[in-house]
């Protein structure tokens, strides 16, 4: 529970501000403490940060306040998208290249990308797609074997340059990585990019990390929780026992967030109170805030 100020400047209101819209628009409905004053739980600053951001931008916050926090959310990312037209077409355009081997041509899409566009908006729009449609071609033999590592390759390494853009003077709290015998990787980077984009200090180590070590991590730096992902549907019985081990291993009050096409059966299968399944990597820095 947070107090006004802390609430106005984690929102970035003034508290008058804060103050006016509740008073004034129901923008929010805080609760009281032991001594009736006025207190805010962590969703409450999430939605007083969204309509900051939103009003920021020309909407009237009497308009605002009557929307629910997914309407909130969803008119966010219409407006971080609104100007980048053309970009449906950059993963195809992308993907043909790769096809003619012109790597080159692919880098440079790419990097232009990377130069111009906000991360979320990257993400959403350039690299989920990308993925998506490395996967279809793949599937129906338009995309050779090594083809699709070169996709991969090129993609890995200029993730790894925006991950490394972000500042690092504070403590991680959040670490990602892939038990031992998962080598995918890509789904787990780009969750760690949602995750730096939405404010939370991370640390990305990287594929095939004992569950031991990522404990050892965990407790050397005070992480609030773990992220990694499991893919290969070969590694998901394997995948059950390294996640017993690093369950064991971890401090008490650090989450497992799980991700990849195996979570929810691991998740299911696992039923451990600290692991929570994550299908919208562009969620998890929403659910980690909420955590941490």
């Amino acid at each position: 529970m947070f107090p006004v100020k802390a609430a106005a400047e984690l929102s970035g209101l003034t508290p008058a501000t804060l103050r006016a819209w509740e008073r004034r628009y129901g923008a929010v409905v805080p609760h009281r403490d032991a001594r009736g004053r006025r207190v805010y739980d962590a969703a409450m600053v999430e939605r007083l940060a969204r309509l900051h951001g939103l009003v920021d931008r020309g909407h009237p916050i009497s308009q605002l306040a009557t929307l629910d926090d997914a309407a909130l959310e969803r008119l966010l990312q219409e407006r971080r998208s609104a100007g980048y037209g053309g970009l449906d077409a950059l993963p195809e355009r992308m993907l043909d290249a790769v096809a003619d081997y012109r790597v080159d041509a692919f880098d440079r899409e790419l990097s232009v990308a990377i130069a111009t566009l906000p991360l979320s908006v990257l993400l959403a729009r350039v690299v989920g797609p990308l993925l998506r449609e490395v996967g279809l071609r793949w599937a129906d033999g338009r995309l050779a074997i090594a083809q699709e590592r070169l996709v991969s390759s090129l993609l890995r390494a200029r993730l790894l340059s925006v991950l490394d853009q972000h500042p690092r003077e504070r403590r991680p709290r959040l670490l990602f990585a892939t038990l031992s015998g998962e080598r995918h990787e890509l789904g787990l980077l780009g969750a760690a990019l949602h995750a730096c984009d939405a404010g939370i200090p991370v640390l990305y180590l990287g594929t095939e990390l004992p569950p031991e070590e990522l404990a050892r991590v965990a407790d050397r730096l005070g992480a609030r929780g773990v992220a990694v992902s499991s893919v290969d549907p070969g590694q998901a019985r394997h995948a059950l026992d390294q996640l017993r081990r690093l369950d064991a291993a971890l401090g008490p009050d650090v989450t497992i967030w799980l991700g990849g096409t195996n979570a929810r059966y691991l998740a299911e299968e696992l039923a451990l109170p600290r692991l929570r399944a994550v299908t919208d990597a562009a969620a998890l820095g929403v659910l980690a805030r909420r955590a941490g």
